[in-house]
């Protein structure tokens, strides 16, 4: 009877802590008439199982909203003097969608062949990976529920050799999930992931997260983040305004952003900004509110000074079209050199058929 109590403790306490907001340790072991010792290790199992527990010295809480910003409670450090003559490749992509009947896998797995061909060993997704549910998508999901989601998106998410993706959470879709059940989300694929054997799929944080680019002689500091709002009618408006709302010394080298399904590169105040495009084709959502979808994915390149400033940058789109446009006689994007069958045109030109 004891242990059957014990197994049903953590669901007690995550009850109980939804209900109250906060309290200390020492009343939940007062309230549940166990030892401190018994309640902090099960808040730990919580944590494990994905629940957003926080302890502050001995403050608990399980808040319905995440703390945005890097999970790890600092910036990710990325060294980039591993890289062959200072130049850092990477791929950013993101709104996926998994989960959706308007997904396109076939855009996502395209892209990480590509990644996996051209030596990309690290991708930023910019988040909503997972379509989630609300009433405004209830016509557009095809996989119900977290658990059945995340299932989905860990057999369907590429994975290559090699290649790792670290990934933000957007506080919408995937985030619809968090805010009802106290989940952190992102950690909790993270933890799916691990178990299942997965180590390429790295959560940063929840909205955004930074990452510092580290030389011999300084650092530069690139954003992932996934905002919120609408499209503007203009596709750089967001990320100026967003550019334009940092507070002095927090602005970034290098912005990477999701959300508005967009491909962009814009130089507002000095930074690099990418919107990373989407994996999902437009939804009846988009087209009501009259939302374009630029299905696609990117590749960036950026050389650092010693410095460490960022002295040099290149970002590649890839599009995709209808689901057929891109058939597999079609889709090498150059790697694969092969002899261009021509045709001859009056005046002696020879050109590509």
């Amino acid at each position: 009877m004891q242990k059957s109590a014990g197994a049903a403790l953590d669901k007690r306490i995550a009850k109980y802590l939804g209900k109250v907001g906060h309290t200390s340790i020492v009343a939940l072991a007062d309230h549940f008439d166990r030892s401190p010792r018994t309640v902090q290790t099960t808040l730990e199992t919580l944590r494990q199982q994905g629940a957003y527990v926080q302890v502050d010295a001995d403050v608990v809480a399980m808040p319905q909203q995440i703390r945005p910003g890097n999970a790890m409670g600092g910036p990710l450090v990325h060294d980039i003097s591993e890289y062959e003559d200072g130049w850092f490749q990477f791929g950013a992509l993101g709104d996926n969608h998994l989960g959706s009947k308007h997904e396109r896998l076939d855009v996502l797995t395209a892209a990480y062949d590509l990644y996996a061909a051209e030596g990309v060993r690290t991708v930023f997704n910019t988040g909503n990976w997972i379509e989630g549910e609300m009433r405004l998508n209830f016509h557009d999901v095809k996989i119900h529920g977290l658990d059945a989601q995340l299932d989905y998106m860990l057999e369907h998410y590429p994975q290559r050799k090699g290649v790792t993706t670290y990934f933000v959470a957007g506080d919408d879709h995937e985030g619809w999930y968090q805010r009802n059940s106290r989940l952190e989300v992102g950690r909790l694929l993270q933890l799916r992931a691990e178990a299942a054997g997965r180590k390429d799929l790295q959560y940063l944080g929840y909205v955004e997260a930074d990452i510092d680019l580290k030389t011999s002689g300084g650092r530069s500091k690139l954003k992932v983040m996934h905002p919120g709002g609408g499209s503007a009618y203009a596709y750089s408006y967001a990320p100026q305004k967003i550019v334009e709302s940092f507070q002095g010394g927090e602005k970034p080298d290098i912005l990477l952003i999701g959300h508005y399904h967009k491909f962009e590169y814009c130089y507002p105040r000095g930074v690099h900004v990418v919107q990373t495009g989407c994996t999902v084709d437009q939804s009846i959502f988009m087209r009501k509110q009259k939302i374009s979808a630029h299905v696609g994915f990117t590749l960036c390149r950026l050389n650092q000074s010693p410095s460490g400033v960022v002295n040099r940058f290149q970002v590649e789109w890839f599009p995709f079209f209808d689901r057929g446009f891109y058939g597999t006689a079609r889709r090498n994007f150059g790697l694969t050199p092969a002899p261009m069958p021509v045709r001859k045109v009056r005046g002696g030109r020879v050109l590509a058929a």
